[in-house]
């Protein structure tokens, strides 16, 4: 089963990270690869963004050549567009991330990057019709690339951020990472938070395998 992450954005970096970790989730039946739209900007953060990384990344999804797709972005760049021209199954990293979150039957919060971030992660959560146990979205001040260039100081940002928005929303029992740079950072900060936390490329990897399980089940 060949899983590719499309990485909206030029940040090659974050593509063969995500991609790392996906390898380290995934079955042993699974190739993963990553594929990076080198037409987008360097990080996606609000709409201009998403925009400018929209043709990109739908000509990497029509170029083909894998079983499911992943959209490594956590605005899920490109999804409806692309899940409309697609016979494979297609997810995004914010789509499964909410998915998750929402299963869970508790309150949640989603973390993200930028300011400019949190209108389009509110519309999409509507969209998916998610937001029954979603408190909020609320950016976290840490630059998107912060997490590829200084992780270490960018995860301490965003427990202190994490730390106050709970604070704030007392009923939080669940934490989800609205960022792909964030990804790898869960286990981390539910240890440090004692909350369950939702990690988007463990969401995604998950979300895309229920999803050609079913397509193997309908097309048996």
């Amino acid at each position: 089963m060949k899983l590719c992450f499309v990485n909206p954005n030029s940040t090659v970096e974050m593509t063969e990270r995500m991609v790392d970790q996906a390898r380290g989730l995934a079955p042993r039946d699974f190739v993963v690869t990553g594929v990076t739209n080198t037409a987008g900007p360097a990080s996606i953060q609000g709409q201009a963004d998403g925009e400018a990384a929209e043709p990109g990344t739908l000509s990497l999804l029509a170029e083909g050549g894998f079983d499911l797709g992943v959209i490594g972005c956590f605005d899920d760049t490109g999804l409806p567009i692309a899940r409309s021209r697609s016979r494979m199954p297609l997810v995004g990293l914010g789509e499964a991330s909410f998915i998750t979150a929402h299963d869970l039957a508790e309150p949640f919060i989603v973390l993200t990057t930028s300011q400019l971030s949190v209108p389009v992660l509110e519309a999409n959560i509507a969209s998916y019709n998610l937001q029954r146990h979603c408190l909020g979205v609320f950016a976290s001040g840490v630059p998107v690339l912060d997490f590829e260039h200084d992780r270490a100081n960018a995860k301490e940002r965003l427990v202190a951020q994490a730390r106050r928005r709970c604070a704030e929303h007392t009923q939080t029992r669940t934490l989800v990472l609205g960022c792909a740079g964030m990804g790898g950072l869960a286990a981390d900060l539910s240890q440090a938070l004692n909350l369950t936390v939702v990690d988007p490329i463990e969401a995604a990897l998950s979300l895309a395998r229920k999803q050609q399980q079913n397509a193997s089940e309908i097309s048996a």
